[in-house]
């Protein structure tokens, strides 16, 4: 139990670090080069984790979901626009990566333009 709401955003703030350690540890052993954006005191930073491999460079966001779908409302702005130069940049489309109910799903950026994704309909990876 929570005493405070101050207190559950830290352990949500928690959950979602935890998850993004965990996620760089998993694309590493898959060969990827990555790097974690260690978060900013404010929470501003463009996005948590840029991965290279094979000379293709993703930036990827991590997220975690209670819910079985995923809106791009879940996105601050500063991340939106972050994702937006990133793709005028050349680079490749930015993913989200959702940890529901303990499984990855990748979401391409361009995908949440409609609203939002369904993860029912998507097969989760086991991480």
């Amino acid at each position: 139990m929570f005493h405070s709401f101050k207190e559950l955003l830290m352990n949500n703030k928690a959950l979602g670090t935890k998850w993004e350690k965990k996620f760089c540890k998993w694309l590493a052993s898959k060969g990827w080069w990555v790097h974690f954006i260690t978060p900013a005191p404010d929470g501003g930073q463009p996005f948590d984790v840029i991965a290279v491999k094979n000379g293709k460079a993703l930036a990827i966001d991590c997220k975690t979901s209670a819910k079985p779908t995923f809106s791009l409302n879940r996105l601050e702005l500063n991340q939106k626009t972050s994702f937006n130069k990133w793709m005028r940049c050349g680079n490749l489309m930015p993913l989200v990566a959702v940890n529901y109910q303990g499984k990855l799903y990748y979401i391409k950026y361009d995908e949440l333009k409609a609203g939002y994704v369904d993860l029912r309909k998507r097969r989760g990876i086991t991480v």
